[in-house]
């Protein structure tokens, strides 16, 4: 839900839109594009503007993701 909803409403679309969120504890994919791996729960607070420690995200888009927050 956060990655469908607009960042004027509180969410995440605009932040996360050409990148691909694959969850490496579950069996979850969101979007395409460049890639970022992480737990659920990592991803989820990367996605919410919530810091994550270093090494959380991994792949092409982790940088892309971290500077959103």
């Amino acid at each position: 839900m956060q990655a469908r909803t607009s960042v004027s409403f509180g969410g995440a679309r605009e932040t996360v839109s050409g990148l691909c969120l694959r969850a490496t504890d579950a069996d979850l994919v969101i979007g395409s594009g460049t890639e970022v791996t992480g737990t659920v729960l990592a991803l989820l607070l990367a996605v919410s503007g919530r810091p994550v420690r270093p090494g959380e995200l991994v792949g092409p888009g982790a940088a892309v993701l971290a500077r959103a927050e």
